[in-house]
């Protein structure tokens, strides 16, 4: 086991990626994520931690990419770098991710308005999709979030 997990700590971060700094309290427990520099991805590779009990990605941690990927870029978009607060997500499993994937989460802001932002986001593992999520998001009029 200790060398799976110190080959997944050697493997190659595709180019034009570099390490998520900022994370949540949350997400720093979920491992390590990287943001594209130029494109609206977040991205990931698979550790046993989140695996289920089939040997494949939990439900609940790919449910997490999509809406961390959604937060991420909507942050990034945002004129204030507020944070968008989840209203609603959607989210279907279409295909397994395994150990070792690299997955990444391809967001697109499909509308926004005044008080909601509409977005969807594709998880694929190479040209493979994975899980279509869809969400409404709102922008964050409270106290500035712990960093």
């Amino acid at each position: 086991m200790a060398s799976i997990t110190a080959d997944l700590a050697a493997a190659v971060i595709p180019e034009g990626f570099s390490l998520l700094e900022q994370r949540s309290g949350f997400l720093r427990n979920c491992g390590e994520f990287y943001v594209h520099d130029e494109r609206p991805i977040l991205a990931v590779r698979l550790a046993p931690h989140h695996l289920n009990y089939v040997s494949i990605a939990h439900g609940g941690f790919l449910a997490t990419v999509a809406d961390s990927a959604f937060g991420v870029v909507l942050r990034h978009l945002s004129k204030t770098q507020s944070p968008a607060i989840t209203i609603n997500l959607n989210v279907d499993y279409i295909g397994a991710v395994r150990e070792g994937d690299w997955l990444e989460a391809h967001v697109e802001v499909l509308k926004t308005g005044r008080n909601f932002i509409h977005a969807s986001c594709l998880l694929k593992v190479g040209e493979r999709l994975v899980l279509r999520a869809n969400g409404v998001f709102t922008p964050w009029k409270g106290m500035t979030p712990c960093t």
